[in-house]
C-alpha cells in the first residue's frame, strides 16, 4: 500500500482501500492533496474553534485544562490548540493526561502547532508516543517525527520495539531524521548503526506487505562499529543479534 494513500486516508477517515482509484497518481501529488484537505477541513469550522480558544484564554490555565479534558471532544481541542499563543498551549498540555493527548494527536495537525509540540518534555512525549503505538496510530507518530524536539525523539525511540519502528519509517513525513533515530539506536544497540536502519525503513514496505509467513531474509552485516551483526527480517518481525 503506498503510504501516501494511507496519509491520505488518514486525514479523509476513511481505509486507504478506498483511495485505489488515486494508486497511480505521483506521491507529490498526494502531499498536496493532504495539505490541501487538511486546510479546508480546518477553514470550514475555523469560526467555532476561535470562540472556544478565546473562552479558554478567559479562564485560569489550571480550569482552562480541566474544562479541556472533560468538555471537549479531542478535535476540538487540536484545533483550539492550533489557534492558541503557544506559550499558553504549551501550559495546558503539561495539566492534560497522556491518554487524552494522545487522542488529541490523532486529529491534530502537527504542522500546525510545531512550537507548541517542540516546547513538550522530552518523557512527555515517549509517553504520548508509546500510547499511540500501543493503539497503532503509525501514521500519527510519522507526523509528529517532523515537529518533536531531538530530545524527544530520542526518548519515544526508546520506547519503541522494532517492528514499530519499521511501521513508523514507512509513513515518516520527514526522511531526514531517520539518522537522529538510528543513532537512538546505536546508543540502545551498539552494533546497530545508521547505514542499517536506513536499509531496515527502506526495507520496511516489504516487511508490511502480505507475503508467506516462512519468508525471511538475514543479512550479516559489519555496521560503522566494526561489530559484525545478523540482520533478520521476516514478515513484521525484526530481529538484530551480534555474531558470535
Amino acid at each position: 500500500m503506498n503510504p501516501e494513500l494511507i496519509k491520505l486516508g488518514h486525514v479523509l477517515g476513511v481505509a486507504p482501500e478506498r483511495l485505489s482509484a488515486l494508486a497511480d497518481v505521483p506521491a507529490q501529488d498526494l502531499r498536496t492533496l493532504r495539505r490541501q484537505v487538511g486546510e479546508a477541513l480546518f477553514r470550514a469550522d475555523r469560526q467555532h474553534f476561535v470562540k472556544v480558544a478565546a473562552l479558554s484564554k478567559a479562564v485560569p490555565t489550571a480550569i482552562a485544562a480541566k474544562l479541556t479534558e472533560h468538555a471537549l471532544p479531542p478535535l476540538l481541542a487540536a484545533r483550539t490548540a492550533e489557534l492558541l499563543d503557544p506559550q499558553r498551549a504549551g501550559e495546558l498540555v503539561k495539566r492534560l493526561p497522556d491518554a487524552y493527548l494522545a487522542d488529541v494527536a490523532v486529529v491534530m495537525d502537527p504542522a500546525r502547532s510545531p512550537e507548541v509540540i517542540a516546547m513538550i518534555g522530552a518523557e512527555r512525549v515517549a509517553r504520548v508516543a508509546v500510547e499511540l503505538a500501543r493503539r497503532g496510530h503509525w501514521v500519527v507518530i510519522g507526523g509528529f517525527v517532523s515537529h518533536v524536539s531531538h530530545d524527544g525523539l530520542l526518548a519515544s525511540v526508546r520506547g519503541f520495539d522494532g517492528e514499530q519502528l519499521l511501521r513508523i519509517s514507512f509513513v515518516l513525513d520527514e526522511l531526514s531524521r531517520l539518522d537522529e533515530i538510528a543513532t537512538a539506536l546505536s546508543d540502545a544497540v551498539p552494533p546497530l548503526s545508521a547505514c542499517v536502519f536506513r536499509m531496515l525503513a527502506i526495507s520496511s514496505a516489504l516487511l508490511l506487505s502480505p507475503v508467506p509467513p516462512a519468508l525471511s531474509s538475514t543479512a550479516k552485516l559489519s555496521p560503522a562499529a566494526g561489530v559484525p551483526v545478523s540482520v533478520t527480517l521476516m514478515p513484521l518481525k525484526l530481529m538484530v543479534e551480534p555474531l558470535a
